[in-house]
């Protein structure tokens, strides 16, 4: 059976004016109230129990209720309870009209979900603001509430978008060919990374890798490592050599960037034969080679400034190189790891990862973020935290290799006075010309390799006289190379002779450098400091090229090289 409950209608009063539901069993106390409320021009409707009030405010907006507490059918104390059960969105205030006045009865009102009470005989006075102000806080729930709805609308709309750039940024960023051997974590501070890893396989095999780390983080900062991408790919494909791809993607930046925004950056390739390992690095902390106890080998150093900072006539392109083998591993992070604050706000520093480092036999990306986590306690990250660490393995090539060289003999010289040595980057101009010759392309990396390596060495030990045995002490790079700038700036005298001779018919290619420098001894030279160069000197270039031969007065260095 369907319950019936009262409706009067409200004298056509306006339907923007409040509308009261009044909730009582006796019809007098009805009558009087409706009567001083709609002297106030409030829209009226009544119930004569707690079941016609629910259907009551199931029909109707109400914006009051005023409830008696001893009705039939349904108390006040139930009705309460389920308008409030029934109507959690808005706020609908609940005035119980009572002649109860114990103290139990009237906390009850407030404990069942009532907001306010007064007591009977009615006092249109305090009726009056008692409605007043429980309406002002209706109207304020209700603003609240739509600016609520708004704000919810609008997060869901960035949900979405964030969803949909991020998808294009994962498909962007990833290239179909990946070298083995790669473990990388990549924790972003917000919901975009500022940091950006890539990794791709060149053409003959060689293995390319870029760490980056934008200025800040969040979608700002990664709105870079799309064009980062793009460039670097593209390089990739080409098998370009690692101060190129670093240079260009200087020069990309460069124009791109807002003056306060850069790219600090560790760019490298791994040898196909995962031999030997080319580095550019700079603005990110140094990096490690150690093996697989986590021994450090050798130290990384970053000298360079960050990409997209200096334009293309002050960026300098040179690299390192490292030779590796089997045991080797290398270790490259961003400043996050290393800058993660404690409570304290102490950080966890290059001392808190290279004692992570050697806390255990190949350790993984996956130990590192752990260890730094429990360093700060699970405090909120600050930055982006990335750390890669590769472990180098031989890589064939992904398509056949083209063995069509140029048919034309070539032979390049120069010479560079002591001014030139200053200013002049021979080596890239050099590799510059031979490289794009037909069936070079692939070799650039090596060829970069050997004569960089043969012109350094006949720059810092021939002319300016630098002794590696500087690199041994805790500082010891900084100081050889800040030593190295320093000599360089006064030098006065001295000359560096450079050939190249291309030999088609023999595939082979000739380098030569000789210095104007007093030369040294072969047999110490070999035994010490071309051995304890971290890397550098000749052995590397004995594993790289045919063959490596000082003249005799150890002041000319003879490499050739055979195009495969």
């Amino acid at each position: 059976m369907t319950e019936k409950y009262i409706s009067f209608p409200s004298h056509g009063l306006s339907e923007d004016l409040p509308l009261v539901l009044i909730v009582d069993d006796e019809s007098m106390n009805r009558r009087i109230l409706r009567a001083m409320l709609e002297r106030d021009n409030y829209r009226v409707i009544e119930a004569e129990n707690g079941i016609q009030a629910l259907a009551q405010c199931q029909a109707h907006d109400v914006d009051v209720v005023l409830l008696d507490i001893l009705m039939p059918e349904m108390d006040g104390y139930e009705t309460a309870a389920e308008l409030k059960r029934t109507n959690t969105r808005v706020y609908t205030p609940i005035i119980f009209i009572t002649a109860l006045e114990d103290n139990p009865s009237l906390a009850r009102c407030l404990d069942v979900g009532g907001d306010d009470f007064m007591p009977k005989p009615f006092d249109l006075q305090i009726l009056r603001a008692k409605l007043h102000a429980h309406l002002r806080i209706r109207h304020l729930v209700s603003e609240s509430n739509k600016q609520t709805d708004a704000l919810t609308y609008y997060q869901n709309q960035t949900e979405r978008e964030h969803e949909l750039v991020e998808h294009i940024f994962n498909n962007a960023l990833q290239h179909k060919d990946k070298p083995k051997g790669v473990d990388s974590h990549l924790s972003p501070a917000s919901m975009f990374n500022g940091d950006v890893f890539l990794n791709a396989l060149g053409p003959n095999g060689s293995q390319y890798y870029l760490l980056g780390d934008f200025t800040g983080h969040g979608l700002a900062a990664a709105t870079g490592a799309l064009p980062v991408a793009r460039i670097f790919y593209t390089m990739v494909e080409k098998n370009l050599a690692v101060g190129d791809i670093a240079r260009e993607l200087n020069a990309a930046l460069y124009d791109l960037l807002p003056a306060h925004m850069f790219c600090a950056a560790t760019i490298f390739e791994i040898s196909a034969n995962a031999q030997s390992a080319t580095f550019w690095m700079g603005g990110l902390p140094d990096g490690y080679l150690i093996d697989h106890s986590g021994y450090m080998l050798s130290q990384l150093e970053s000298k360079h400034m960050a990409l997209g900072i200096l334009d293309d006539e002050e960026f300098e392109r040179d690299v390192r190189h490292v030779t590796l083998n089997e045991y080797s591993r290398i270790v490259v992070y961003t400043d996050g790891i290393i800058e993660a604050e404690n409570a304290q706000q102490s950080q966890f520093g290059y001392s808190g990862l290279l004692r992570t480092l050697a806390s255990q036999a190949m350790i993984r990306t996956d130990n590192i973020i752990a260890a730094v986590h429990y360093f700060t306690g699970n405090e909120d990250q600050q930055d982006d935290y990335s750390v890669v660490i590769i472990d180098p393995q031989p890589q064939a090539p992904l398509q056949p290799i083209n063995h069509t060289i140029s048919p034309l003999p070539i032979e390049l010289e120069v010479a560079l006075s002591a001014e030139e040595l200053k200013t002049v980057d021979p080596v890239a101009q050099l590799m510059d010309l031979v490289g794009h010759l037909p069936g070079l392309n692939t070799h650039k990396s090596t060829l970069f390799i050997l004569l960089s390596e043969a012109y350094n060495n006949a720059l810092e030990h021939g002319i300016l006289g630098l002794d590696s045995a500087l690199k041994a002490d805790d500082d010891g790079f900084l100081q050889y190379y800040s030593e190295r700038e320093q000599r360089l700036s006064e030098l006065t005298e001295g000359e560096i002779c450079l050939r190249v001779c291309y030999q088609p018919q023999q595939r082979t290619l000739l380098l030569s450098v000789k210095d104007s420098g007093a030369g040294f001894s072969l047999e110490p030279a070999v035994g010490s400091q071309l051995q304890h160069s971290y890397g550098r000197g000749i052995e590397l270039l004995k594993e790289l090229a045919e063959d490596v031969e000082y003249n005799q007065a150890g002041n000319e260095i003879r490499i050739r090289y055979h195009i495969d």
